[in-house]
């Protein structure tokens, strides 16, 4: 069983009674990445992956480039299990043997929600928590399947991020949750999760679902949809409002580089091109 990493300091807990610019089809060319463009020294690496959990050539292909950036730690953004067979040392254990900071999805759920928090260390009442990083962003993790299974307990979630997001003296605030609020791909968005972010404070909300990579920008905050970790692609449909950047044939993973001044993103296709890049200073 694999323990839950140890919080930098001690998560809130919920208590719950339950628990656009570019095309699609033409081909992508990589962008040039600039690694000079900061002159603030990169303190944490950060890697994103999400809906990877299939035992696949992809899946691996994405953990070896994950592997060779070297992150301090692994963000994961849920479903990270596909198979009823196939336990998560074999799903992810074997695949990300660096610290795991999870999420979790619905697929987590689908074959017992039980086995997720066996793995994790986690209960029902504490896969709602706060990662605090070395380099000072905090992480607000979201169980967002709970939050759209029950009213109340999405009411209660909402409290806490509110409340938790005020209590954080973190550089950056990053918002964690399976179910994307803006997106344009197959499952399109979460209606019941557009919180006002930007004025809550937040300052990006990593999220995958939806099998696509897309960047969006409103209201002040930047969402990311990062679930193109190894389970088969969606396609990028009409494009939401906001959206900066959406690709559908490319597996791979997020790098946040972050220090004290700015949260720097690099998503990289398996192969290690470079495909977007974004900047979100303090």
């Amino acid at each position: 069983m694999r323990k839950l990493p140890k919080l930098a300091f001690v998560a809130a807990v919920l208590t719950m009674t339950l628990g656009f610019s570019s095309c699609s089809s033409a081909p992508v060319e990589p962008i040039q990445e600039n690694p000079n463009s900061s002159s603030a020294p990169v303190e944490e690496v950060i890697a994103v992956v999400g809906d990877f959990g299939v035992a696949s050539r992809k899946q691996r292909a994405v953990s070896n480039l994950v592997a060779k950036f070297d992150p301090n730690f692994v963000l994961t953004v849920g479903d990270n299990r596909y198979k009823e067979k196939l336990g998560y040392q074999r799903l992810v254990g074997n695949y990300y043997p660096q610290k795991v900071v999870p999420a979790a999805g619905n697929h987590d759920y689908e074959f017992g929600i039980k086995y997720f928090d066996r793995y994790f260390g986690t209960t029902y009442r504490t896969r709602n928590y706060v990662y605090s990083a070395e380099s000072g962003i905090d992480f607000f993790i979201l169980d967002s399947t709970m939050g759209l299974k029950s009213t109340p307990a999405r009411r209660k979630q909402k409290a806490w991020l509110k409340q938790e997001l005020l209590k954080s003296e973190a550089d950056f605030k990053v918002v964690v949750l399976h179910h994307p609020p803006y997106s344009s791909g197959k499952h399109r968005s979460t209606k019941l999760f557009q919180w006002p972010y930007g004025s809550m404070g937040v300052d990006l909300v990593l999220s995958g679902h939806d099998h696509t990579y897309e960047r969006i920008v409103r209201s002040g905050s930047t969402f990311v949809v990062n679930g193109v970790g190894g389970a088969p692609l969606y396609k990028c449909g009409k494009r939401v409002g906001g959206s900066r950047r959406c690709l559908d044939k490319n597996y791979g993973a997020l790098f946040l580089y972050s220090n004290q001044d700015e949260v720097r993103g690099v998503f990289r296709s398996f192969s290690g091109k470079t495909l977007d890049t974004f900047t979100i200073n303090r």
